[in-house]
């Protein structure tokens, strides 16, 4: 995964809401462009996720495992 990816879902017109998946199996969804910023150092490999509840994660695109759209499947145990 790398950041151009990221940045082209983001910027993507029309934009479609997103989930970004982690090594960690958390999965946050990018509701809007506003809620995902990628860090202005050119050289950065972290970008920053505002969740629903105004809380944020600063992640590391090293531990993204994938990105996609569409529902969540419910895992079954």
């Amino acid at each position: 995964m790398t950041l151009k990816t990221i940045k082209e879902l983001r910027d993507a017109a029309p934009f479609k809401p997103f989930d970004v998946h982690l090594a960690d199996g958390r999965a946050f969804t990018v509701v809007t462009p506003d809620h995902l910023f990628v860090m202005p150092n050119s050289n950065s490999r972290e970008f920053l996720i505002v969740l629903p509840d105004d809380a944020f994660r600063i992640i590391d695109i090293s531990q993204v495992t994938s990105i996609g759209r569409g529902p969540r499947k419910a895992s079954t145990h």
